[in-house]
């Protein structure tokens, strides 16, 4: 079984990094595959588990907080800097704002603050502390002094210093979007990436097309091969210098997992050639590869990257003898991207397997080549600029009209019959095609369809830092109160800005399925509670927007009407006393004032069995107006301010649960030291220390356990 070696390794590398679960899967299909091998192999397989057993994973903390840092990569957004490198082979990341030094090949001499790595804190969602554990990152730092930096010796901090003064001549002489290509085509840096590219790309199921891939590497090998074919050398010369180009080009663009699964295949084949030896088993010597990979860096087991780049070359060769033609292989191709990326991702465009296809053959044809020209010959630049104009302008289309289709959260049972529907269509295809498509889609729609109604009504508060943002659930109605904001310096030019909306209230919504809300009700106009609005309406369908009829800022009231009119979305306005549903009761305001806060719209709900109150901003001066109400949930108003959610309030009310929605270390103290006290004896959610929180089935939890 061309596969024996691979499972060997993930044994060992389950139980090393502790990932027990690869372990025993790994050792069922051992078992299977074991007899029949070689002595050769079994020797191999031998070897590769001794490296994989002693190999040591460091230790995740620093013994001092003054480190000597070697920095391998920079990447600013504006006035903030991270720096990623090593100490003494610990893997490692620093954040900094307006950093002079640090530049790639130098080792400077740093005071930092160490920091933790934030778990998952919302569905749908960045996971920090996951990423860092796939990329083999141990540390990370808050900058408090960097200093006394010089090159760093050797043959890899000159290529690194080489490496940055081709990136800055680029980024000064292109504009943007061409020193994007050129850098992330032919250096494999995605420093220049801006989140509108950043979001297409990986809607679109791309993303793996604008870093250095496999295809990139064959597409080099072949040109090479055109250019050395009239040169009159022999053929071992020419192998041998191919060989050493293509590792330099791995080398030189940091060796990601896709990068160094190529190259090593690649150097494999390569070496094999040069003794008359031809590969007649790729699956085998894929196999080989991966586990060779492994066994040196463990890590790659959880990494996205590897998963993909090597599961998806395994897939498609196992069933090249079904696919046909380059629709089915992209097909084919997205079938192994939904088993991988279906709970990672939120949504999956409509057209991915068409614009696999032509982006696949755009980028690694068209567009690489004609990067590497412009870096050499800047008056080829006009060009580029022409074809990159083209497919944004098709990227543009694409996000205007909202082609994809989200990816619902999936329980484990709904995971495991994802699987085993699309292997067991495999088996299918290859004698009746039809059957086994037709199975795909009804295994499809069955886990989408179970997902749906399997749901429960719920109320969500989501993480966004310092504001509000609550998902409402109930009887097929879905809104959200509140989209949280950032505020962002104006003169501060970005090239990656957090938007609430955008970055976590609209994924949370695609991953349980939706692509529209029935409703936005905006409490009061201040930006921790509107600023996110954009983003959410650039992504998702919004039928109306609910405002408080009364109004004491008529500046910021116009500037939400008229994002309302631009995304074509309707405005409503709701005062004390309305029902918009059956189960919500709007109880305040009832008149007008002047501060924006006492403004704000509070609100009685009946989700699920659970009652809520909402207060928004609203001031203890005002919440002796509300109605008497007996609830189980409660959020505090203005964040845990000691300005709101008063005694009084709390004694009429009565609420089992608490919820704080505040943002991690803050400036302002939220929650005040005066509310807790006001609310001991309670149970208390906070979004910083619990992350999002869910309420449902009468009770109430938190994505961090």
């Amino acid at each position: 079984m061309p596969l024996f070696p691979l499972f060997a390794v993930l044994i060992v590398t389950g139980l090393t990094e502790g990932f027990y679960l690869v372990s025993v899967v790994a050792s069922v299909f051992y078992l299977v595959t074991r007899r029949g091998q070689g002595l050769y192999a079994k020797a191999g397989v031998i070897g590769l588990i001794c490296i994989a057993s002693f190999h040591t994973t460091p230790t995740e903390s620093l013994p001092s907080d003054t480190i000597t840092f070697s920095i391998e990569s920079r990447k600013e957004n504006g006035k903030s800097v991270r720096l990623y490198g090593d100490v003494d082979g610990l893997q490692g990341v620093l954040r900094g704002r307006e950093l002079a030094g640090g530049k790639p090949g130098e080792t400077c001499l740093v005071k930092m603050k160490q920091e933790e790595f934030q778990p998952l804190r919302n569905t749908g969602g960045f996971d920090e502390r996951a990423w860092a554990e796939s990329a083999n990152i141990s540390f990370k730092g808050k900058v408090v002094r960097i200093g006394a930096c010089h090159p760093t010796s050797g043959l890899h901090g000159r290529m690194l210093r080489w490496k940055e003064r081709q990136l800055q001549q680029i980024e000064k002489r292109y504009q943007a979007d061409v020193a994007l290509y050129i850098e992330a085509l032919l250096f494999g840096e995605s420093r220049m990436l801006d989140e509108e590219t950043s979001f297409s790309y990986r809607v679109t199921g791309l993303l793996h097309l604008l870093v250095i891939s496999g295809s990139h590497v064959a597409m080099l090998i072949i040109i090479f091969r055109a250019m050395l074919h009239r040169i009159p050398f022999r053929r071992e010369t020419k192998t041998v210098c191919i060989l050493l180009t293509i590792t330099a080009f791995g080398w030189i663009t940091g060796f990601s997992p896709p990068v160094a699964r190529a190259v090593v295949v690649a150097d494999v084949i390569l070496l094999l050639s040069l003794f008359g030896v031809t590969v007649r088993d790729p699956i085998r010597l894929l196999s080989w590869c991966a586990a060779g990979m492994l066994s040196v860096q463990p890590f790659l087991v959880m990494n996205l990257g590897f998963q993909l780049t090597v599961g998806m070359t395994f897939f498609l060769l196992v069933t090249k003898r079904i696919w046909t033609g380059l629709f089915e292989l992209s097909l084919f191709a997205q079938l192994f991207g939904l088993l991988v990326l279906w709970q990672v991702q939120p949504v999956l465009s409509l057209l991915a397997p068409i614009l696999n296809i032509v982006m696949a053959i755009c980028i690694s044809w068209v567009i690489m080549p004609i990067a590497f020209a412009t870096w050499l010959i800047p008056q080829v630049a006009p060009m580029m600029m022409v074809v990159l104009d083209a497919v944004s302008g098709v990227f543009t289309i694409h996000d205007q009209n909202r082609l994809w289709i989200p990816l619902h959260e999936l329980a484990v049972p709904s995971g495991i019959v994802l699987v085993v529907g699309i292997w067991g269509s495999l088996l299918l295809m290859e004698k009746r095609r039809w059957l086994g498509w037709g199975i795909v889609l009804l295994t499809c729609g069955a886990v989408v369809g179970w997902s749906e109604w399997s749901e429960t009504s719920r109320v969500t508060f989501l993480d966004v830092s310092q504001g509000d943002a609550i998902v409402v659930e109930s009887g097929g109605i879905m809104g959200v109160i509140d989209v949280g904001g950032v505020f962002q310096d104006p003169n501060e030019q970005k090239k990656s800005v957090y938007d609430p909306g955008a970055d976590v209230v609209a994924p949370y919504i695609w991953k349980r399925g939706e692509r529209s809300l029935d409703f936005v009700m905006l409490t009061h106009a201040d930006h921790d509670h509107t600023g996110g609005l954009e983003g959410l309406l650039k992504h998702v369908t919004v039928k109306e927007i609910w405002l408080s009829k009364e109004v004491a800022d008529k500046e910021k009231r116009e500037e939400l009407v008229q994002l309302a009119t631009t995304y074509g979305t309707r405005i409503r306005y709701v005062e004390a006393g309305d029902r918009p549903f059956p189960w919500m009761w709007i109880v305040a305001p009832g008149q007008p004032h002047e501060d924006e806060n006492a403004h704000s719209i509070s609100l009685y709900m009946n989700v699920g069995g659970m009652r809520y109150l909402l207060t928004g901003d609203l001031p203890i001066e005002e919440e002796d107006k509300l109605p008497p109400l007996d609830v189980d949930v409660f959020k505090l108003g203005h964040h845990g301010s000691n300005t709101s959610s008063g005694e009084a309030l709390l004694r009429r009310t009565d609420p089992e649960w608490v919820i704080a929605s505040v943002g991690a270390n803050n400036r302002y103290g939220h929650p005040h030291e005066e509310t807790l006290q006001r609310i001991a004896g309670r149970h208390l959610l906070r979004t910083d220390v619990d992350g999002m929180i869910v309420c449902e089935k009468r009770m109430c939890r938190g994505i961090i356990e």
